[in-house]
């Protein structure tokens, strides 16, 4: 479905991070270029729960969370939240282990108060919870606009995952798709777009220019060493990934 693309046509390559570049996904970036990247990770509110631990997915159990969790409506991130927990890769895929993650997160139904979409911003904002497991993106944004917030990424491990841009191969203006590319990699652009939109940026020359307070938060920019402990996904193959589907609904199911 999509282009190879040409390197050289995209000089503003130069101000990307190594650290993000070559991803088992696409070696050698022959396909895509990172735009943004993040983590799955707890959002809660520190006001509500100021003395409360939230670095291991475990404590999301705790029965003083009862009906005061919202999650991410994506089947990989939930089911992979469970298999995190029960010491197993986010990419399993053992039937057993994923029938294990399934009733471990039916285990965590009484807390959930629900499985929700875009909406999981002003949920929060308007205490209909305080506790979420969602995108560190999204995370960055509430907090930006309201520091009652804090976000912790678990210490299991959890995904690594990339925005990335592509050319289709449907693209009726391949040299325009470069340019276009090379213009978002732009380092004062690439600023100008991480400030508007709160993500984090895999572009170091931009990044550098970032006010200390962005580019030195380890909760959105992950250091090495946690890194080196998360997960990126894999492709699971179509019948596993129908598998992951199933039993991410059967436990949405659950909490009705």
């Amino acid at each position: 479905m999509l282009l190879p693309l040409n390197h050289e046509k995209i000089p503003n390559i130069k101000n990307l991070d190594k650290d993000y570049m070559n991803m088992p996904f696409d070696k050698g970036n022959r396909y895509s270029i990172p735009y943004f990247f993040g983590t799955v990770g707890i959002l809660y509110n520190k006001d509500v729960y100021p003395d409360d631990d939230f670095s291991s997915w475990k404590s999301l159990y705790h029965t003083k969370y009862k009906n005061d969790i919202l999650l991410i409506d994506g089947a990989r991130e939930i089911i992979g939240l469970s298999l995190n927990k029960l010491g197993y890769s986010l990419n399993d895929t053992q039937t057993q282990h994923l029938k294990k993650a399934e009733n471990d997160l039916k285990v965590l139904s009484p807390n959930v108060r629900g499985v929700v979409g875009d909406e999981i911003s002003m949920m929060l904002e308007q205490h209909e919870a305080n506790i979420a497991v969602v995108w560190s993106g999204v995370a960055a944004s509430i907090i930006q606009n309201n520091s009652d917030f804090d976000y912790i990424v678990p210490k299991e491990g959890p995904n690594l995952w990339f925005d990335n841009m592509v050319i289709p191969k449907t693209a009726q203006n391949k040299a325009g798709a470069h340019q276009f590319i090379n213009f978002i990699l732009n380092t004062q652009n690439s600023k100008q777009n991480t400030e508007w939109v709160a993500y984090a940026t895999p572009n170091k020359s931009s990044r550098d220019q970032l006010p200390n307070y962005i580019k030195n938060d380890e909760r959105f920019y992950p250091s090495k060493s946690v890194q080196s402990h998360l997960e990126i996904y894999k492709n699971l193959g179509k019948d596993t990934l129908s598998e992951y589907n199933e039993r991410f609904l059967n436990f949405k199911m659950s909490l009705n």
